[in-house]
């Protein structure tokens, strides 16, 4: 008896071979991410996230308002103390 060609009863096909070795892709995916991350924390360094972050683990306090102006605070206290050009 042969086998039917289609149907319930029909033998499973198996799966084409991936074009791409893993390996290869596994190494050029940080290739690909890494100029994000590095876009990701620029912006957090330019719209004061990251530099706020550090305030808080040195200054050992939860993040509130209160909290945000002592960080505006010493940011205008350091920014005064530089010494202007021309």
């Amino acid at each position: 008896m042969s086998q039917p060609e289609c149907g319930a009863g029909a033998p499973a096909r198996e799966k084409p071979e991936a074009k791409m070795n893993s390996r290869k892709i596994s190494a050029i995916r940080p290739s690909i991410t890494q100029p994000f991350r590095l876009l990701i924390a620029m912006l957090r360094e330019v719209f004061d996230e990251a530099p706020y972050q550090r305030f808080l683990a040195r200054s050992e306090v939860a993040s509130s308002p209160v909290a945000y102006a002592d960080f505006l605070r010493e940011g205008e206290t350091a920014k005064a103390r530089r010494p202007r050009c021309c």
